[in-house]
């Protein structure tokens, strides 16, 4: 439970960053096609898998910052999202957010383009500096990013999860990719 937490605040996370990387270009639209994910694993090969497709991103012209409803993320067994939501302490922690000043953006004018970006990510009451990889594609009209962050869940003082004596490395991995319109 406690790597599924970790995972969903990397996914947050990385959602964030992604959708600050696109949206440092001028208006850009609400994010479409977008999917966070994290996955956290275990013992004898245990990957726990969850995601969410809701994000917000607000763009104040110096900062992009991203946020992302814990409450909804799912894992696909009910048991298991209400344990991850225990550990996330989703009613008192409910967001996540991701804040990456749009300076420290490389924003793709044709093409694509890779890099790392700083950020702070704030997850269960804790605020921490953070990097994510990014890729991003524009096109002409639409932003296609993917971004990618790895946390620990101990550095936001979320506890590793354990259950019936199976405990889940304090690792979590996540990807967010979404598409954005630009102008």
């Amino acid at each position: 439970m406690e790597r599924c937490k970790r995972l969903c605040v990397a996914a947050v996370s990385l959602s964030l960053f992604t959708l600050s990387a696109a949206a440092s270009h001028a208006a850009l639209s609400s994010p479409t096609d977008t999917r966070v994910s994290f996955q956290v694993s275990g013992p004898a090969g245990l990957k726990i898998e969850g995601s969410t497709g809701e994000l917000q991103v607000v763009d104040d012209g110096t900062n992009l910052t991203v946020t992302i409803p814990l409450a909804n993320l799912t894992t696909g067994i009910s048991l298991r999202d209400k344990h991850m939501k225990d550990y996330l302490e989703t009613a008192k922690y409910p967001t996540a957010t991701l804040t990456v000043a749009r300076g420290a953006l490389k924003i793709p004018a044709a093409g694509a383009v890779e890099a790392d970006a700083p950020g702070t990510l704030s997850l269960h009451g804790q605020t921490k500096p953070v990097s994510v990889h990014y890729d991003s594609k524009w096109d002409g009209s639409v932003f296609a990013t993917h971004g990618r962050v790895h946390l620990l869940m101990t550095d936001f003082g979320i506890t590793v999860p354990s259950y019936l004596g199976v405990t889940v490395k304090p690792d979590v991995d996540v990807n967010a990719n979404f598409k954005v319109t630009g102008s």
